[in-house]
């Protein structure tokens, strides 16, 4: 990640938070989970809903794992702040840039919901706010399975606008910091005209 707290200030220089966190967020997770299977099998399971707990804890732990250690060992961008707009690694997805004069305000919301059935309550999240057509033509990603579950915690309808979420848990910087990095650049670049062909690049 660049030194967020020497150049948060210098808004022409680009900000960039990568997903080492996260990694180790899921290294965690697949670690618990493969102790977990591996307690089953201890426990030696003899009905099939059982071997079922077992597989699943495995698989979970095994991807958890691999997932959390290529983030961990390879850090790439989650999102980027420059003079262009704040670009938005969405894993496996897209990757999708909006440009500054596309954000309608910048915002600070506690977010509550489920995520794979689990009550979630996310304090203090940065949010910019952008049309739903911006967001229906740039962002939106018609299959379920790709949106995956978290993905109304992370895009977040306000009427005729749609406040897009800027996790700072996944990210290496505090809920402040993002959001003084993001606002100053808002501010400053609110009101240029994007470069041609980046929306939604």
């Amino acid at each position: 990640m660049a030194d967020v707290h020497g150049k948060v200030a210098d808004v022409q220089t680009t900000v960039s938070y990568d997903s080492g966190k996260l990694g180790r967020r899921f290294l965690e997770l697949g670690a618990v989970a493969l102790v977990a299977g591996g307690i089953l099998i201890y426990l030696q399971p003899n009905e099939f809903g059982e071997w079922a707990m077992v597989v699943v804890a495995l698989v979970v732990g095994a991807a958890s794992t691999l997932y959390g250690f290529l983030r961990w060992k390879s850090p790439q961008p989650m999102l980027a702040l420059s003079p262009a707009g704040l670009r938005l690694h969405i894993d496996f997805v897209k990757t999708v840039l909006i440009p500054w004069p596309a954000i309608h305000g910048v915002d600070t919301i506690d977010i509550s919901g489920r995520v794979a059935g689990k009550a979630v309550f996310l304090p203090d999240v940065t949010v910019v706010l952008v049309t739903r057509a911006f967001y229906d033509r740039h962002i939106h990603v018609n299959s379920w399975l790709l949106r995956g579950p978290g993905w109304d915690t992370s895009f977040i309808p306000k009427g005729d606008m749609v406040q897009v979420a800027l996790q700072h848990e996944a990210l290496p910087a505090t809920a402040a910091e993002l959001r003084v990095a993001v606002e100053a650049r808002w501010r400053a670049f609110s009101n240029t005209r994007p470069p041609v062909g980046s929306v939604g690049a």
